[in-house]
């Protein structure tokens, strides 16, 4: 069942990336591209392409399934993401995965862990998340995680680069967020998951440190990078009136929009005398 539905996913046609790609900056090697507002994909079996040097051509594809099987072991709902090597160099891309049992899966690296040539490197399709039936019956590394790193490798000009993708992806399987990435610009030269350059807070926005997620019960998540510290939220409505506040704790403040009358709401992240704003629409 599972090696049908891996086959059949790695056949999917990328389309374009629904993301709206903000601030990109080069610090020494680091080439890094904040996705702003952070980019959620609540399944419904479609592919999206990444593009790590923003050169317009898709490196990679990230894809979800949400199916329905049937066979003599019984009906099985199965959802997923995977991860696979797209374009014209597709056969020199590759993940840094594992195949313990015969599959591939993509490894979900933490912060600062090292990414170059000496990890697994598979040009081919790698499972993240994996969820039959409501459960997780097999070991992929991104089934439920939050702040991981892909590892990737890209062919462009006749060079390897190696970089990174930072995602979330929730244990139901096809749900998933990617927030940034980054790659190292000097070829065959690795990079530490995470690393963004020598930029310091002061040459970074907020807007690269402040990350607005839209999720499925009609909330917004403000997600706040570690770099900054406390952090005040404020929804105002367009006629001036404050609809929801609090202080940011532990890095995250909730928006509830259920309840609010239909109209555009500001969402303000402030932090002293620097503020964040994002327009927040209810219908």
């Amino acid at each position: 069942m599972k090696k049908e539905l891996q086959k059949r996913l790695s056949q999917y046609t990328a389309a374009a990336a629904a993301l709206t790609v903000g601030a990109t900056g080069a610090n020494a090697q680091i080439v890094y591209t904040d996705v702003t507002p952070d980019y959620t994909h609540p399944g419904d079996e479609i592919t999206i392409g990444l593009d790590m040097n923003n050169d317009t051509n898709f490196d990679f594809a990230i894809a979800s399934g949400d199916t329905i099987i049937t066979n003599t072991n019984g009906t099985f709902r199965v959802r997923n993401t995977i991860v696979a090597p797209y374009g014209s160099v597709a056969s020199m891309n590759a993940v840094a995965g594992e195949a313990p049992s015969g599959y591939n899966y993509a490894l979900a690296l933490n912060m600062n862990d090292m990414i170059d040539n000496t990890l697994n490197w598979i040009s081919a399709t790698n499972t993240m998340a994996y969820n039959v039936n409501s459960a997780n019956p097999y070991n992929e590394n991104w089934n439920g995680v939050t702040d991981k790193y892909l590892a990737l490798r890209f062919s462009s000009g006749g060079s390897d680069y190696y970089g990174w993708a930072r995602m979330d992806v929730q244990a139901i399987g096809d749900s998933w967020t990617i927030k940034d990435y980054a790659y190292n610009s000097t070829a065959a030269t690795g990079i530490n998951a995470g690393d963004m350059g020598t930029a310091d807070l002061n040459e970074y926005t907020l807007d690269n440190l402040v990350h607005f997620i839209n999720q499925t019960n009609n909330t917004v998540l403000v997600k706040v990078n570690g770099d900054l510290e406390g952090g005040l939220v404020n929804v105002i409505s367009m006629t001036g009136q404050s609809v929801s506040n609090g202080a940011v704790v532990n890095g995250t403040y909730t928006v509830d929009m259920n309840g609010l009358q239909a109209g555009i709401y500001m969402i303000n992240v402030s932090f002293g005398n620097e503020t964040v704003s994002r327009k927040m629409t209810v219908r």
